[in-house]
């Protein structure tokens, strides 16, 4: 899935790389202690925010867009 802003994609890209690893590297294996990928997070978020209000979205916009139903 591709971030919400594509200045924010590399970040979404490392962070979701991060993860991945963090999660199958070490939660995994029982080490369930804070992940590495906090600051990482940090930044994704503050670049998605940016963007949120780059892009004036309010929050009821993104909870109210319809929903694809699965089967």
């Amino acid at each position: 899935m591709s971030s919400i802003s594509p200045s924010c994609q590399i970040l979404k890209d490392e962070y979701d790389a991060c993860f991945n690893s963090w999660f199958s590297e070490h939660y995994l294996k029982g080490d369930t202690k804070a992940d590495m990928c906090t600051n990482l997070f940090k930044k994704y978020q503050a670049c998605i925010k940016d963007a949120i209000k780059e892009h004036k979205i309010t929050l009821w916009e993104l909870e109210n867009e319809p929903t694809t139903k699965r089967n």
